[in-house]
């Protein structure tokens, strides 16, 4: 075997290890369908997404462009995020704000249950890949998105259209999940959270403890 299949053979658990993963083992699994656009190019670059697939005849674009294309690492994170409409052959600007993201890509879930696909932009990653993002919920009868406070700082967030709630799953020492809420343009956090087993040879009460929280929550 020549060195540098052996080379492939020791980066693949590292490299596959960091790629963010969605929790299909959750026990109420998200239903929302998702939509992601990745750019090709890297952050030194603006770029621009026709959404017409997304939301159709409303000519809308979504145009990112960094802030800084210096040496700054962190300010070559920072962008202008734009929501664009086409009229006339121009383009008029609906919203705009200044975010980080260290990849920037684009997903489009529906996270208020109005079957509308909202727009997230990727924000932050930790170590162990747990990813975060900006929220905007989008109207699209009066073309106009409204961002979600806090919703950054939920990592790996997952929508469970059936009771209106966001869960994740944190890769960590010890996984675990919490539970969150959208409030107007706020988060509300529960304050719950739901561990898997610390070992293999410990009875996983994950599945259990986790239905226990769903409950607690809706009141049932």
């Amino acid at each position: 075997m020549n060195s540098n299949l052996i080379l492939i053979f020791f980066l693949f658990p590292v490299l596959t290890g960091c790629v963010n993963v969605h929790h299909e083992d959750h026990i109420f699994e998200s239903k929302s369908s998702t939509t992601i656009i990745q750019p090709t190019s890297n952050s030194s670059n603006e770029f621009e997404i026709n959404c017409d697939t997304i939301y159709r005849n409303k000519f809308l674009k979504i145009k990112l462009s960094p802030l800084n294309k210096g040496n700054n690492h962190e300010l070559n994170y920072t962008f202008i995020f734009q929501l664009l409409k086409e009229q006339n052959k121009q383009k008029v600007e609906i919203y705009r704000d200044t975010i980080v993201s260290l990849v920037q890509k684009v997903e489009f879930i529906d996270f208020n249950n109005d079957n509308i696909k909202d727009i997230l932009i990727q924000n932050s990653s930790d170590v162990r890949s747990n990813w975060t993002y900006n929220l905007y919920l989008v109207d699209k009868t009066k073309t106009k998105v409204q961002k979600i406070r806090g919703f950054e700082k939920i990592k790996n967030p997952n929508y469970l259209p059936k009771y209106d709630l966001i869960d994740n799953k944190v890769m960590s020492g010890r996984n675990w999940t919490s539970f969150y809420k959208i409030q107007g343009d706020s988060i509300i956090d529960y304050q719950i959270i739901v561990y898997e087993e610390g070992n293999k040879n410990e009875e996983s009460t994950y599945g259990s403890e986790y239905k226990k929280a769903i409950k607690r929550i809706i009141g049932d």
